[in-house]
């Protein structure tokens, strides 16, 4: 089971495919198998999302309360973390900051000062590239129900940076994937 916000994209051709194509975000059927994906970790996960890289999204199960598992992602290249405290947040972080994995490569080892000046230039970026992804966000954010909270890249630094880290395990050697936050500036 996952959230009911979840089955709600997943059943919305529209916004499903609109998210695949402009945003980078495939909804896939929920997957516990996390040994597929080369990985494994010591919470229960469910996967239900992959990006074009082969990165996927995963619930951490936590507590009863499937709206409030917090999520994580694992990227193909081997970084892993919490990203966001529910599925909605996550969702809200998609459709806002659909590059918030360079947000966090460019953030200076976690600095929220830094993270906001990349905003401009990495949305720039995405603008150039595809011209009517601000009329898509409107769209798919009004049909969700979205709304854009002016804490989302705090929520999203201090998710990535919680201690406990959240960990993932590489099933070919064991090691450790690395952590998402990345030093470079803009």
């Amino acid at each position: 089971m996952l959230p009911k916000l979840y089955y709600q994209i997943k059943n919305n051709e529209t916004i499903k495919l609109k998210l695949e194509e402009r945003f980078d975000f495939i909804i896939i059927d929920e997957s516990n198998n996390t040994e597929e994906y080369l990985f494994h970790a010591k919470e229960k996960l469910t996967i239900f999302a992959t990006d074009g890289a082969g990165g996927v999204y995963t619930t951490i199960e936590k507590g009863d309360d499937i709206e409030e598992f917090p999520i994580a992602f694992i990227s193909s290249e081997g970084q892993s973390g919490k990203i966001a405290r529910t599925f909605n947040e996550l969702i809200e972080l998609i459709i806002y900051y659909p590059f918030w994995q360079d947000i966090l490569k460019f953030s200076s080892n976690g600095d929220l000062e830094q993270m906001t000046k990349s905003i401009p230039y990495l949305e720039g970026e995405r603008i150039e590239f595809i011209p009517d992804y601000k009329k898509v966000q409107r769209v798919i954010s009004n049909e969700l129900g979205i709304v854009k909270r002016s804490s989302l890249l705090e929520n999203l630094l201090k998710e990535v940076m919680e201690k406990p880290f959240f960990k993932v395990f590489s099933t070919e050697d064991d090691n450790i994937y690395d952590t998402l936050i990345g030093s470079y500036i803009i």
